[in-house]
């Protein structure tokens, strides 16, 4: 029903004077919002049900190629009304309906899969709640969530005292490590920025992740500054290379300025000798920075956490708890040992206008001056939920539980005589792929089973090189996965391995 309020002002305007009332009736009426009484709360609860029960059946995502999914979009859009929730209701069903199902027991492509209930939740409320991070005055409880949150991370990583923020990916915390670096070496740099500093380097592993070239742009010291270093035959980094070419920068007259460790690489789920490269660090004065987004999470486990060994002794780490943990994307966070060093790096400007905080002792911290942009979602509202709802201790089962399929899954590779690990087992990740008959080439081979898999929907599973050779790497990280949905993965690539064996039979 509409608003009488906005009816009678609408009237007040026509006989005011200051319009005319044929001019105005011609011009276009906004449509109203709905009040929040007619929000419709049952046709969303149901959407969202019956996706969360169909996500783990039929196809992992009906194919489609970008053009003919562009025409149903196209058709869509012509057919929508504004004002119209049948239209809104239309274009969900769409969405849903073409995109990939990321809980499917079958999706091993990314980094993350599945979903968690209590995360969800949280999800759906900090978007009800609709609320920025960076000022205690609008955001109160979140802030305090927030700041506990992060304490209770910190001591999870064995960082002790320190800083810790939020960020909006894992990429953007590498980054913003790299600043945090730059500034520690040279502090002039918040004034007088990149004129007149000597050339400098930066050290990663050959194996890391492509955010450590975009941070070299952005932070403007540029691609040539970044030193790759190569990594042994497991896919960790070379402790020996990695100190000939620290010696080697520096007698070229280059500043080593960072040295970036990873814990859990992208493709392998590497792990870096932390100690040995902290020992490294200090000798050179470089600031040492983990990436821990991914292989972070094995922290919680009493068992895995061996791997991060000498990972207290970085400058700073990145961790997403979107990935290996299941939670909703995005939420990430990057620890630093000392404290002041956000403060000396993002605090910066005229900011009278939005930050208030006074001297009271008791007024509890803005987040926004430390932190790398202004706005930002409460991203913490989920990890608080699932942390409340499992704890550390449900976190450590979640990971330990990835670490047996993942033995599971290689015990299968192991078994069967047309399959090949390529690399040792750190983690999660598990490198392999058939072996293609004599005169078939091996990338290609492989490369049409995974296609097929992903068009059919029967699953999806993703590819990388490993020195030039393709791998398929399965990632086992949605904690509704079981052995049954491992083996019936490897039983649809043997059979789609077979089916494109004859193909290349007949065609021979």
């Amino acid at each position: 029903m509409p608003d009488q309020s906005h009816q009678s002002r609408i009237s007040d305007h026509e006989d005011s004077g200051t319009g005319s009332g044929a001019d105005f009736a011609s011009a276009e009426v906004p449509c109203q919002e709905i009040p929040y009484q007619e929000f419709p709360y049952q046709e969303v609860a149901t959407r969202i049900r019956d996706f969360q029960e169909n996500s783990c059946d039929g196809p992992v995502v009906d194919y489609h190629d970008p053009i003919s999914l562009k025409g149903k979009l196209t058709e869509l859009h012509s057919n929508s009304e504004p004002g119209s929730w049948d239209s809104i209701w239309q274009a969900i069903d769409f969405y849903l309906s073409h995109s990939v199902k990321t809980s499917h027991p079958q999706y091993f492509n990314q980094l993350w899969a599945g979903h968690s209930q209590p995360a969800l939740v949280g999800s759906v409320f900090e978007a009800v709640a609709n609320t920025s991070m960076y000022t205690y005055e609008v955001a109160p409880v979140a802030t305090l969530i927030e700041t506990e949150m992060l304490n209770r991370m910190k001591a999870v990583f064995g960082f002790k005292g320190g800083e810790a923020q939020i960020t909006t990916g894992g990429s953007n915390s590498n980054y913003l490590a790299l600043l945090l670096a730059l500034h520690k070496k040279f502090p002039e740099l918040k004034t007088r920025g990149l004129q007149g500093l000597p050339a400098v380097s930066v050290f990663v592993s050959d194996d890391s992740h492509y955010s450590m070239d975009k941070a070299m742009v952005m932070a403007g010291v540029g691609l040539d500054s970044l030193v790759r270093v190569p990594v042994d035959v497991n896919g960790s980094m070379d402790v020996a290379e990695l100190g000939r070419l620290l010696k080697e920068s520096e007698s070229s007259g280059r500043v080593p300025v960072s040295i970036v460790g990873t814990a859990g690489t992208t493709v392998r789920g590497a792990f870096d000798p932390f100690s040995e490269i902290a020992d490294l660090a200090k000798r050179h004065q470089c600031w040492f920075h983990i990436d821990g987004a991914w292989g972070g999470a094995v922290a919680f486990s009493e068992h895995e956490k061996r791997n991060l060994k000498g990972s207290e002794l970085a400058d700073s780490l990145s961790w997403d708890a979107h990935k290996m943990l299941g939670l909703p994307l995005m939420c990430s966070m990057v620890f630093v040992r000392e404290s002041g060093h956000f403060d000396k790096v993002c605090n910066l400007g005229d900011t009278s206008y939005i930050f208030h905080t006074g001297t009271d002792e008791n007024e509890t911290r803005d987040l926004g001056p430390y932190s790398l942009q202004c706005g930002r979602r409460v991203d913490t509202l989920k990890l608080w939920l699932e942390y409340l709802f499992y704890g550390v201790s449900g976190f450590a089962q979640r990971v330990d539980n990835f670490m047996a399929l993942s033995r599971y899954a290689e015990e299968r590779i192991a078994s069967e005589p047309t399959l090949e690990l390529q690399s040792h087992r750190w983690i999660n990740n598990i490198c392999f792929r058939s072996k293609a008959a004599s005169g078939i080439d091996h990338n290609e081979f492989n490369k049409k089973i995974r296609e097929h898999l992903y068009h059919s929907g029967e699953s999806l599973v993703n590819i990388a090189y490993i020195q030039g050779d393709l791998t398929i790497r399965l990632i086992i990280c949605n904690k509704d996965v079981t052995q049954q949905d491992i083996q019936k993965f490897f039983d649809n690539w043997l059979q789609t391995a077979r089916l494109i064996e004859l193909e290349y039979q007949q065609c021979a």
